[in-house]
């Protein structure tokens, strides 16, 4: 009884969607995204890491369904053929030195050209090359800071920004939920593409091993935020659907992933929700189930 009572006195929260990294399982975000924006959950900021600050800035400058399907229609900006490109230059030894593709998709999807001409506060995060450590951009020119935060290692080149090389923020932390954090959200959507439950090809060759390694650092680094986020804070981690097995270069997928993640997102928001009216029909003296029409989940519905 006195959490539901808790629960109900809560002051306004502050949102906040978090955007992982992880290449081209980016279209996830996209499907996870329109089943919160059809809720009606709107983020009061948003982070993001890699792919995950391409989408995030797609959306902090315009939160809306409309945005949500020019990025399905494009496929995604980090899917684009440059990365096909740029994979298979790898794959043969060769150096990529060519941003050239990624800055006019990014270019051509943000209206401004600044933090500030957003409509929702962003920020994205990269990894000082030299320092190894993680740097957060929220101010100034948006560009170079999403592509140095979406720099994958041996993809694309170190972006300099102030004098300053920055590598994929991923390196450092892929899953920037501790940053909601520690900026004073007590609700976080995690917009999580690399979770560690689906299935992962078997690595054949030095390549895919040492992208699992990657991988494999970057799931714990998450798991020990996770643990250390205090329980007075709400953290919804929207589950990706059954996503189909495929290489880390392959980019033909984006509309079956975008699919999975919207139906498995609204499945998990929707059963929150009933939860939710569960937990007041049992709690709350005088509020019954019927009192509250079935729907989708509204912003302060989501309680865990």
């Amino acid at each position: 009884m006195s959490r539901i009572r808790d629960l109900l006195r809560r002051k306004p929260r502050r949102t906040a969607f978090v955007l992982s990294g992880g290449g081209n399982l980016g279209a996830l975000q996209v499907g996870m995204v329109r089943a919160l924006f059809e809720r009606r959950i709107e983020p009061d900021l948003i982070l993001g890491c890699s792919v995950g600050a391409l989408n995030g800035s797609a959306i902090a400058a315009d939160p809306s369904l409309v945005m949500v399907g020019r990025l399905q229609e494009m496929g995604v900006p980090l899917t684009h053929q440059e990365v096909r490109m740029a994979v298979q230059l790898a794959r043969k030894g060769v150096a990529i030195h060519d941003n050239a593709n990624l800055r006019r998709v990014i270019e051509s999807v943000l209206p401004g050209g600044r933090f500030e001409d957003l409509a929702v506060p962003f920020q994205c995060i990269a990894t000082a090359l030299v320092e190894g450590t993680e740097t957060w951009f929220d101010s100034g020119p948006l560009v170079d800071p999403i592509i140095a935060s979406s720099a994958i290692p041996a993809v694309y080149p170190p972006v300099e920004i102030d004098g300053i090389k920055y590598l994929d923020g991923a390196i450092v932390n892929d899953v920037p939920v501790s940053r909601a954090v520690e900026l004073g959200c007590d609700r976080i959507f995690v917009l999580h593409v690399g979770a560690w439950d689906r299935p992962r090809p078997e690595p054949k060759r030095p390549i895919d091993m040492a992208t699992y390694a990657y991988w494999l650092a970057r799931r714990s680094r998450f798991q020990r935020d996770l643990a250390s986020i205090p329980a007075n804070i709400e953290v919804l981690v929207l589950p990706p659907g059954s996503t189909p097995l495929i290489k880390y270069n392959d980019f033909g997928h984006s509309d079956e992933m975008i699919t999975s993640a919207y139906q498995a997102t609204c499945a998990f928001l929707d059963a929150a929700d009933a939860d939710h009216r569960d937990d007041l029909a049992a709690a709350v003296p005088g509020v019954r189930q019927e009192d509250r029409p079935p729907g989708p989940a509204q912003p302060d519905d989501l309680v865990t």
